[in-house]
């Protein structure tokens, strides 16, 4: 796999699209704001709009901070990787224990 994201128009890129995000963020807040709704009322636009938020705030905020970063890997600790064969440690036989 071509490393794509490792440039500097990539990171540009991935950090002007996370301003695009925080920008439709702020856009479908301010329009759950403005409705004036009851907070116990399960309005499906209200939901829509408030996960549209979430995720966008989220996702936004990641891409402006991490820019190229995002996809750097990180090594994993043996502990959680995936055990092929199926082999199961019992709790007694943990370190440490």
């Amino acid at each position: 796999m071509a490393s794509w994201h490792r440039s500097r128009g990539a990171d540009i890129g991935l950090r002007a699209s996370g301003l695009f995000l925080c920008g439709v963020a702020y856009a479908a807040i301010a329009h759950l704001c403005a409705m004036h709704i009851a907070s116990q009322s399960g309005d499906p636009v209200a939901l829509g709009l408030a996960a549209v938020g979430f995720l966008a705030a989220s996702s936004g905020s990641a891409a402006i901070i991490l820019g190229r970063h995002l996809f750097d890997e990180i090594e994993v600790s043996t502990r959680w990787r995936h055990r092929s064969g199926g082999v199961s440690v019992q709790p007694d036989q943990l370190p440490g224990r």
